[in-house]
């Protein structure tokens, strides 16, 4: 640290020696409402001197000695030249160019054109935009803010959990499609990793740095991103980062950016506090020196006796070392047991950035460190990042070029899912169990406490673990998931301009990582004491080459691409695991194991070798007419059919320029065809053995048993094709107040790599084979508007609207249904289905058996509802998904909101089942119509009430029946409809308000500019159709595709902090 602030130092002290000996010209650009204008280019004629404004519009620029012309211009605005006629200060007022508004985006391999020429959609997010209230993903920050794109993200518990990112729904019938993430050109892996024992180590999307991104293009559909061939099928994220800029003067900027954040557990189920631990509602008893006692039961439910203060002996009191030892305590409630768990979370983020550049060079460098504690206990998350561009021009026609980006993670994450962490709070717990006693969950004589013992009169029960649960202090205290990885990405580039319009480029570009995992499971525990270790290597190289051509001539304009890539892949892996425990207490190793430990490992290569091009033809500035075409080889594809063509071809017109409308300042036209395609992993399409792990035969000799996998390969498998047409709209009017674009857009999928059940008669479980239809139909809506804006007051919105229909059209002939995923909890299940000509995703379970005539639930001899098996109960997909945010800047205050939202589609909980069946929910202990708790003896007026046909009489019944025998015995695991919920949710996702300090308004502050930000993330949820406790904004669950299932979520949280920005 004392290094960075010395090189700053230095930079600081060179800024101002040269600054003293040059004429140094000030000024700040506006717009003609008066707000400063950022990015604006202030260039001085004829020379490449030049800079570009701050985010509030001033700028700095050494002038040199005699009087020059200055020009400046914005994308947007009219080019405005003045000279500087001896002045040291400088303002400039641009207009609004409403005749020629060529805004400029990035599309496939980087490359930038006019949004006028662009014949498919793309969407644009700035940076800025993604770092309002420091979502540590990248991914998670873009939820809501992008028409098409859904996010399902993760609780903020899991510390840079996975964020799943879908692009116009469902495009695989697998669900394991993923849109590539491509940074500064170079495409970057986005892999997931999860533990063992259940811990969501995050998508690698978490390796960029939010801080160094300068905006966020995604190409949504094949027509956009075709030229990345069999990669591109699924919609690519297009980031650029920030760069330095070419100035006239040396100085070096400098950001400092630093977020301190606490994050708390919120949205917590609501729980019973009437009866306790227990099965019965009569205490245990025990005999202590021939008296008798009353016992709390040690089970994992609360289907016990009333938590009325009675004096009984509770687990903690059969522990010598217990300060409780041997005394009774009162049986009560404890309301805030699962709050209790939770701890205050806290994030520092620190960020600090160096930028600049002379006449041929630019660079920037920067340094990020994130500093995570978590909202469970022993959990925490440490990540540094640094990132380097530059650019050096050798000479008039050669220019160097570099990014490069390193990042190193260490954490410590929680388990989720059942059987995991403090994931059986809301599932198998006691409403009477005191959290505060269980945090000493290690006595100082070494012996560990677990509340969960049922048997306290076997005399050695203190020594064993818990009947079915560990303490949730000795899971995160000692079942510890540890996990680090060390990454680095970027390229080195060369281009050469060989004539005027004509250049060609190279470029290396690399994506390595190591992965650790290592997890314990320690003595004292439930669970075989045991140790896990894993790592994972992936080395990813693209060589490239490409030529651009850009020519005008007359009306017409040119632009021709021809490039080629070598893309090699290397994935390595090996994964160890004790077996019969651990040789020595505590001694995590692989050598410690008593029995030989199994060991794994695998490696994966894969080559793809392309060619492409692509060609933009422009008429008049009004008729543009795209064609791209590229060829992929791929080594993962049997040699007869690895090979193939994905093609594309797009039309726009700019009809505003033949309308003349004058309230119309921008409308365009645009309509797109594409290809795209996908391969697969490689080693599918030969046959190969599988070694197990070796043992000694009958005779004491050797033995190494080898056999065939499960799964039949298929040397004739192709690549998934994906056929896509779009067409769609672009408008902004009002002298560019209110912009609309509308897409609508329908894609075929096609060829999906399957596997398919097979008899086993043939030696194998299932086949690889091409089969599956599945089409996306839908339409995108962006609506973005600035309905005020003066010099003191500007208020600006987006909304995000988007609605797809993922339909399965063919499967494999004979086929009708295949099962994607299943989910089985005491021998009963609920199934994740693709069925022909269904919306994708169906979800077929046990249902309420109702009668045909009244629609109303079947009652059995008991009363009890009846159930049937197979029911469809529809598709997990939403109907419709978008978000909306404002701005609003009020002088220096500026504030921003961000609302995001979705409808339709449907999960299953386990969490909310459970909790019925344990008897933890409220509805076990409710008051019946009678005035009677639900709990109470039938004959006293107690029991649930009940209505339907009774399938006995055929007669419509209304009855009582027990409690217990109905949420525990018949809705708790039988009947999956009840726990079935609409995954419909509108979430206030991000809140910031702020204020700027300007050099202007202070002139004695020492710095160009600071802001101050409150910002908080996910403060409300402002309506769900899901019961509270469950958010199905977060249902990602690390490896899991497709998010349909919640069987142990992690708690949702919510964050406020503050943020300061410091410009030097």
């Amino acid at each position: 640290m004392k290094k960075l602030f010395t090189i700053l130092l230095v930079c600081c002290t060179v800024s101002l020696m040269s600054v003293a000996q040059s004429h140094l010209l000030t000024g700040k650009v506006t717009g003609e409402k008066g707000e400063g204008l950022p990015g604006v280019s202030v260039q001085i004629k004829n020379t490449n001197k030049g800079t570009s404004t701050d985010p509030e519009g001033r700028y700095q620029l050494d002038a040199g000695k005699n009087e020059v012309i200055l020009i400046f211009r914005l994308v947007g605005y009219l080019t405005t030249e003045i000279g500087t006629s001896g002045k040291s200060s400088i303002d400039v007022v641009l207009r609004q160019d409403t005749h020629n508004l060529d805004q400029v985006v990035v599309t496939a391999l980087g490359i930038s054109r006019k949004e006028r020429a662009v014949g498919y959609s793309v969407q644009e997010v700035k940076g800025s935009n993604l770092t309002l209230t420091k979502e540590q993903n990248v991914l998670g920050s873009l939820s809501g803010k992008i028409a098409g794109v859904q996010v399902v993200g993760a609780s903020g518990a899991s510390m840079g959990g996975t964020q799943k990112i879908k692009l116009r729904g469902i495009n695989s019938i697998n669900g394991q499609e993923e849109p590539l993430i491509v940074v500064d050109g170079t495409p970057v892996s986005n892999n997931n990793f999860a533990g063992r024992n259940g811990p969501d180590l995050g998508n690698l999307a978490q390796d960029i740095n939010p801080e160094d991104i300068e905006s966020v293009n995604v190409l949504k559909g094949p027509a956009a991103s075709a030229l990345y061939g069999l990669r591109g099928q699924y919609g690519v994220i297009l980031i650029t980062t920030r760069q330095g800029s070419r100035k006239g003067s040396k100085k070096v900027m400098v950001d400092v950016n630093s977020a301190f954040s606490i994050e708390k557990a919120g949205n917590f189920m609501p729980l019973q506090n009437i009866y306790g631990a227990g099965s019965s509602q009569k205490f245990s008893t025990i005999t202590v020196n021939g008296q008798t006692q009353l016992l709390a039961s040690g089970t994992d439910e609360s289907w016990g006796p009333k938590m009325d203060g009675t004096p009984v002996r509770q687990m903690y009191s059969f522990y010598p070392a217990d300060p409780d030892y041997g005394k009774l305590t009162p049986f009560s409630p404890h309301p805030d047991n699962v709050k209790d768990y939770f701890v205050t979370g806290t994030t520092f983020n620190n960020n600090v950035s160096m930028s600049g550049g002379g006449e041929n060079t630019t660079f920037r460098l920067s340094f990020n460190h994130t500093d995570i504690k978590g909202i469970e206990p022993n959990t925490y998350l440490k990540r540094n990042n640094l990132g380097f561009n530059g650019s050096l021009n050798l000479n008039t026609k050669v220019t160097v070029s570099t990014s490069f980006n390193y990042a190193n993670n260490k954490g410590q994450r929680p388990a989720q899912g059942y059987y995991n962490g403090s994931r059986n709070f809301y599932q198998w717990f006691e409403r009477s169990l005191d959290m505060k006693k269980l945090r000493q969950y290690k006595y100082p004589d070494g012996t560990f406490y677990h509340w969960n013992h049922e048997d306290v009169d076997d005399p050695d029960f203190l020594k064993k673990p818990g009947s079915d649960w560990n303490n949730p202090y000795f899971e995160a205290y000692e079942n510890l998931n540890e996990d680090g990885r060390d990454r680095f990405f970027g390229n080195i580039g060369l281009t050469y301009d060989v004539l005027p319009g004509l250049k060609v480029s190279g470029a290396v570009r690399a994506d390595m990582f190591t992965q650790s995992i290592n997890q314990r499971k320690a003595y004292g525990g439930r669970d075989l004491n045991e140790y896990y270790e894993a790592k994972f290597e992936n080395k990813e190289m693209n060589y490239e080459v490409l030529a651009q051509y850009n020519k005008t001539f007359d009306k017409w304009s040119l632009n021709a691409n021809l490039g080629a890539n070598l893309l090699t892949q290397r994935y390595t892996g090996i994964m160890g695991r004790t077996q019969g425990g651990l040789s020595v207490v505590n001694f995590y190793n692989l050598s410690a194991s008593i029995d030989r430990p199994d060991v794994s490992n695998y490696l994966r290569r894969k080559e793809v070798r392309s060619e492409y091009a692509a060609v933009s033809l422009g008429y008049d500035n009004i008729y543009y007419l795209d064609a791209t075409i590229r060829n992929d080889i791929s080594s993962a594809l049997p040699a007869n059919h690895n090979s193939y063509w994905y093609p594309s071809v797009s039309l726009s017109v700019v009809f505003s320029e033949l309308l003349k409308w004058e309230p119309l300042s921008y409308g365009k036209f645009r309509i797109g065809f594409a290809k795209a395609g996908s391969d697969l992993d490689p080693y599918q399409i030969y046959e190969s053995y599988l070694l197990e792990a070796p043992y000694k035969g009958r005779d004491n000799s050797p033995y190494l048993p080898m056999h065939l996998p499960s799964t039949l390969n298929n040397n004739e498998i192709r690549p998934s094709l994906g056929n896509s047409f779009e067409t769609g709209v672009d408008l902004k009017m009002l002298k560019n107040r209110v912009g609309l674009a509308f897409t609508w857009y329908n894609q075929q999928n096609i060829d999906q790599v399957l596997s398919i059940p097979v008899s086993g008669a043939i030696g194998y479980v299932s086949t690889v084979i091409n089969a599956g239809n599945i089409q996306n139909q839908g339409v995108e809506l962006s609506l973005n508007a600035t309905p005020v804006q003066t010099k003191v007051f500007n208020w600006s919105s987006v909304l995000n609207f988007s609605r797809n229909r993922s339909l399965i059209k063919k499967l494999y002939p004979g086929l009708n249904t295949l099962q994607l995923d299943a989910n089985t909890y005491s021998r009963v299940s609920v199934y994740l289905n693709a069925d022909v000509n269904a919306a994708f995703g169906t979800l077929v379970g046990n249902a309420y058996q109702r009668d045909p005539k009244t629609g109303k639930i079947l009652l059995d001899a008991a009363n009890l509802p009846m159930f049937k098996e197979n029911h469809n109960f529809g598709s997990v997909v939403p109907d419709f998904t978008g978000g909306w945010q404002n701005t609003f800047r009020i002088g220096h205050f500026d504030l921003s909101a961000m609302v995001d939202f979705q409808s339709g589609g449907k999960f299953f909980s386990w969490t909310k089942m459970l909790s019925v069946k344990s008897g933890q929910a409220p509805e076990t202990a409710a008051m019946n119509d009678r005035g009677k708790n639900v709990r109470d003896p039938l004959a006293d007026g107690g029991g649930v009430k009940v209505n339907g046909i009774s399938s006995v009489t055929g007669q419509e019944v209304t009855a009582y029946v027990d409690a217990k025998s109905y949420y525990r015995t018949t809705l708790g695991t039988s009947i999956y409809e009840e726990w079935l919920y609409d995954a419909s949710y509108i979430k206030l996702r991000e809140v910031r308000v702020g204020y700027t300090f300007t050099r202007e308004a202070h002139r004695r502050m020492p710095f160009n500019s600071i802001n101050v930000a409150l910002i908080a993330r996910n403060p409300v949820m402002i309506y769900q159709q899901a019961p509270k406790g469950l958010d199905p904004s977060e249902l990602s669950t690390g490896r899991s595709s497709i998010s349909w299932l919640e069987t142990g979520q992690l708690a949702s949280t919510r964050s406020f902090g503050i943020n300061l920005n410091i410009s030097l």
